[in-house]
């Protein structure tokens, strides 16, 4: 009766937005609530193990690329810690479960994905800086560029990514 539902757009859309404010607001404090988001999302998936793969895959090449910017000391996250917090990690994982659903009209426009990537993408860190969970090594201008420039090859990689990994579908929405 529910299978499918969190493959609608705005269901989609919403959960990973609340994760996002729940993430950059609360940092660790609200995690059980994203899991929890993240687990009812591949519950009510048609395709729930395809989505789980998919969603580990994408999450674990974005916290990568993260982790690496993180040592080069281009983030700078409270108590300098070495490696991004858990919030990101868990950030990362209900992004890539919108890649298939609210964001699979990027799979067939791959260069408006690097433009909304290199936009979207930076401007999602930056805004986190505003609200206090990142710093950043650079300039706030050179870390703009920097991302702007990551996220123009990554979005639609990740794109790319989830949609060859499920054979090629996007996950229809109901």
């Amino acid at each position: 009766m529910f299978s499918g539902v969190s493959q609608n757009f705005w269901i989609n859309l919403l959960g990973f937005q609340l994760s996002w404010w729940l993430c950059v607001l609360f940092a660790n404090t609200w995690l059980v609530v994203v899991w929890l988001l993240l687990a009812l999302h591949l519950f009510f998936h048609r395709e729930p193990i395809v989505e789980a793969w998919s969603v580990l895959i994408c999450a674990t090449a974005g916290f990568v690329i993260d982790t690496l910017l993180t040592f080069q000391g281009v983030f700078i996250f409270h108590n300098n810690a070495a490696v991004p917090p858990v919030w990101l990690l868990a950030l990362w994982l209900t992004f890539s479960a919108t890649l298939r659903q609210s964001l699979s009209f990027f799979s067939k426009h791959y260069v408006m994905a690097a433009i909304f990537g290199a936009l979207g993408g930076s401007g999602a860190y930056l805004a986190a800086e505003k609200f206090g969970e990142v710093s950043f090594g650079l300039s706030h201008w050179h870390s703009g560029l920097l991302l702007a420039c990551i996220w123009a090859v990554l979005f639609p990689l990740l794109i790319w990514l989830s949609h060859i990994y499920s054979g090629g579908r996007r996950a229809e929405a109901i």
